[in-house]
């Protein structure tokens, strides 16, 4: 099958890895790939870069203003390439991960051509960012896998011919033990992780991990003093998350909407990719893990901040039982949850076949 692979090609962003995830595991089943990076900037990074930023610059001295005409001169350019690239590679399949500033008008001409269109949202659709451009869009993809569970349809139209539910999973060439140097253990080592960006809910669940040797890696929306100390660089991806996992004793996951008051509709990449790294993963209680895993034997399941650090003391008191569930937990992620796994899936239904 010839796919044609749109995804960003950066490795310090989400979807960027998911990508390269991706195209490794469409690689490894067989399939004619070509790769077409929809957020590449052409024309500043191109020669005439320095010229279309001095004169939008000069006539359009607002700084809103200015990054609005090279949004808009940027997704233009890039809607051209990508139905250049189409017309050359004859793909049977345009392979879109969310494909934000992919237009309506560019996917109709796609299927013009005889192109099956697929999405695989790698976000929440009900995502305030987000659900605007996925009911703008969804009519013009034969296929819309969604990490959200089907509950979301209630809340959000998505006009595909044919809608499925698929979480992310994890890439065993990356998500797996690894021997650390004793200069990595020391970098990335702590008695309990959090790789992730603090918001919502998620300060004051970290906040009860006080005093437990909590090192957190990623974004933060606000500094919070109690956490000041746990801090370390900046947000981690790919091989160095790996690294964040196999130095800690446990990881801490928590959904975003977690406190909220809102359901939870799916679960985040963590859920996988921790598993996979061999490390014990302790997760918010969720109605879709049971379909996933075996809580309380493959990870663990916590419902509160006092639940989650209660259950944090026990488990770095008992390392035999803690690496235990790691080990039950790594073999199902690597069994049951990896890209290949879930491309042949969507290869599958693309096809016509049974899941």
């Amino acid at each position: 099958m010839k796919i044609l692979l749109v995804t960003p090609r950066s490795k310090d962003t989400v979807l960027g890895t998911i990508g390269s995830y991706c195209e490794d595991a469409l690689r490894g089943l067989g399939c004619e790939l070509e790769v077409f990076d929809f957020r590449r900037s052409r024309y500043l990074n191109s020669g005439i870069g320095p010229v279309v930023k001095k004169t939008i610059k000069k006539f359009f001295p607002a700084s809103t203003r200015q990054s609005g005409l090279v949004g808009l001169l940027e997704r233009e350019r890039m809607n051209k390439e990508l139905l250049l690239a189409v017309e050359r590679f004859r793909p049977d399949v345009l392979f879109v991960l969310m494909g934000d500033s992919i237009t309506p008008e560019t996917l109709r001409q796609v299927r013009q051509m005889g192109v099956v269109t697929v999405n695989w949202f790698h976000d929440s659709v009900l995502a305030p960012i987000r659900r605007p451009f996925v009911e703008e869009v969804s009519p013009f993809y034969d296929y819309f896998f969604m990490i959200d569970s089907e509950a979301v349809l209630k809340h959000v139209k998505i006009g595909a011919r044919q809608v499925c539910t698929l979480p992310l999973g994890c890439a065993p060439s990356c998500h797996r033990r690894v021997a650390l140097t004793e200069d990595e253990k020391k970098e990335y080592g702590s008695e309990v992780s959090f790789v992730g960006t603090v918001k919502f809910g998620r300060a004051e669940v970290l906040k009860s991990l006080s005093g437990l040797g909590l090192g957190i890696w990623g974004y933060w929306l606000e500094k919070i003093p109690e956490l000041e100390g746990c801090y370390r660089r900046r947000h981690v991806f790919g091989e160095e998350a790996v690294k964040v996992y196999n130095a800690s004793k446990v990881v801490v996951d928590i959904h975003e909407k977690y406190a909220s008051g809102e359901e939870y509709f799916n679960v985040t990449p963590r859920v996988f990719e921790v598993p996979a790294s061999g490390a014990l993963l302790l997760v918010n209680e969720n109605p879709l893990l049971a379909g996933l895993y075996k809580p309380g034997e493959e990870i663990v399941c916590y419902k509160d901040a006092a639940d989650l650090r209660e259950k944090v003391k026990y488990y770095l008191a008992r390392p035999a039982e803690r690496e235990a569930i790691a080990g039950k937990g790594r073999r199902r992620a690597l069994r049951d949850h990896t890209y290949e796994q879930r491309l042949k899936e969507i290869l599958s239904v693309v096809e016509g076949e049974k899941p």
